[in-house]
């Protein structure tokens, strides 16, 4: 039996195995559907939290878990699509060029929008044979997307380049914050949490490092400079929180000032413990969420000057930005930073201003609701309940 046809279809090309900002942004936007009185369907792939899952179901949502080989089958996809019915899919993460698109319009899926999170290392070039096909069936399946929704300037950019997108179907979206989750510590309460989470009861600064422990993520040149920055601050911590090919290498590196944390679900409050966030990426990022949510959370960051990260670190403002792939520019710029804690201080303030000017999630999802509503006017229902919804 058929389900009665749902609103909105959210399908996540990935996991949902943790509870970070952007599965806070699918809990407001469930939140922000309901109230609208509008039906939401929910995919994604394995593992899902368990607290989130809760959560989600709590909000009459529907939820699909597909295995790891299923969430790009198309037959598996064709069978969702036939049973909810939705009016409009909204798609993160996956490429741009998806085949959910085409499945879509062949099911007869009204409205179709992909939020483009993604990070790349080049656009492909234009020419004869290969390169050239991929090129036009990229544009022949973008022009089934009605909205496209780059989360930084950086993914505007590629996709103008790679598909030639109208301004008309093309809107930044930066990722949001929640800024009541991620917030400034005052002294006695970062005391407390560096206490418990760190085993720390000192009052030297903390530096952490978030992420995948990856090479791409410049994990190697912040290891290349670790033991200069532990003999120039005998009283400095250096944190590394995440998980990747190269944890081995940040374990045998580690001793005296230094804390291998493993992968995190307490990120709000780990990032309170903490003075100083880095972030060396060699990879053209697509956004940075960790330095979005570090900004929230009143921290200063030193960041690689690539992809999207200078739309989320403001240079001499927020933080530094330092050439990729350069070590010495790295130790120079996280010294200057250590030693200067009210410089420090300045600059994470300036950061969650920023922050609430900016990444506020509450106004990712007010921009969301109203795209859904100038794509796909609903008789049954308005979204003006959830376009005044807060949480």
């Amino acid at each position: 039996m058929l389900e009665r046809r749902t609103d909105i279809l959210i399908w996540v090309a990935g996991k949902l195995d943790k509870r970070g900002s952007f599965e806070d942004y699918l809990l407001r936007l469930g939140r922000g559907l309901k109230t609208a009185g509008l039906s939401t369907h929910l995919v994604a792939g394995p593992p899902w939290d368990a607290g989130l899952r809760r959560d989600l179901a709590a909000l009459g949502l529907g939820l699909t878990e597909l295995g790891e080989g299923e969430l790009r089958s198309a037959w598996r996809a064709a069978g969702i699509l036939a049973r909810t019915r939705p009016r409009l899919v909204h798609y993160h993460f996956g490429s741009p060029s998806s085949k959910l698109a085409a499945l879509a319009a062949v099911s007869g899926v009204p409205r179709f929008v992909f939020t483009d999170h993604g990070s790349r290392t080049q656009v492909e070039a234009g020419g004869a044979g290969l390169a050239a096909a991929k090129r036009w069936m990229r544009r022949a399946r973008a022009s089934l997307v009605d909205l496209y929704l780059p989360v930084s300037n950086e993914v505007a950019g590629h996709l103008r380049q790679e598909i030639g997108l109208p301004p008309a179907r093309l809107h930044r979206l930066m990722n949001g914050v929640d800024l009541a989750r991620y917030r400034p510590a005052g002294a006695e309460e970062r005391m407390a949490l560096r206490q418990r989470l760190l085993g720390l009861g000192g009052a030297e600064p903390v530096l952490l490092y978030a992420g995948q422990l990856t090479a791409e993520k410049g994990v190697e040149d912040l290891l290349a400079i670790q033991p200069a920055l532990l003999r120039a601050f005998p009283g400095l911590t250096i944190a590394w929180a995440g998980d990747g090919p190269l944890r081995g290498a940040v374990e045998a590196a580690s001793g005296q000032g230094v804390r291998v944390l493993g992968r995190r679900g307490d990120m709000p409050e780990l990032l309170r413990a903490v003075d100083l966030v880095v972030a060396p990426s060699r990879w053209r990022e697509a956004f940075s969420l960790i330095l979005a949510e570090a900004a929230a959370s009143g921290l200063p960051a030193i960041a690689s000057r690539i992809g999207g990260i200078p739309e989320v670190v403001a240079n001499q403002v927020t933080g530094e930005l330092v050439p990729p792939g350069e070590p010495a520019a790295l130790l120079a710029s996280l010294s200057g930073l250590i030693e200067q804690p009210a410089r420090r201080i300045a600059m994470g303030q300036a950061a969650r201003r920023r922050a609430e000017a900016l990444f506020d999630l509450d106004g990712m999802i007010a921009a969301t609701l109203r795209h859904y509503a100038a794509l796909l006017p609903l008789p049954t229902a308005s979204l003006t309940p959830a376009l005044e919804f807060r949480s």
